[in-house]
């Protein structure tokens, strides 16, 4: 599910939107157009949960390595031990 909550303060309006998706087909429509401030949020969702939003100018990944495999907030992601042949961090444990 996107939501979309979007306020307009002169006014006093307020609307929540929900637009629910396909796990293994997520892609809804951008709205960059009619809002050119989501174009990082559009884009932390896609990176971090995988849906794509159509239509969107720049859609890759921003937080991520170009190259990372999955989207590390899904439920089921196995995070990986190495990265380019580096650790992770996922097991690393402190001696005191």
């Amino acid at each position: 599910c996107v939501a979309y909550h979007l306020t307009n303060v002169e006014h006093k309006h307020w609307a929540c939107i929900k637009v629910f998706v396909d796990r293994d087909n997520a892609v809804v429509d951008s709205i960059y157009d009619l809002l050119p401030g989501v174009d990082w949020h559009e884009r932390e969702a896609f990176d971090l949960l995988g849906i794509r939003f159509r239509g969107h100018p720049n859609m890759r990944r921003i937080l991520c390595a170009e190259d990372w495999e999955g989207f590390p907030l899904r439920k089921d992601y196995k995070f990986p031990e190495t990265y380019h042949g580096l650790p992770t961090g996922k097991e690393i444990r402190w001696n005191s």
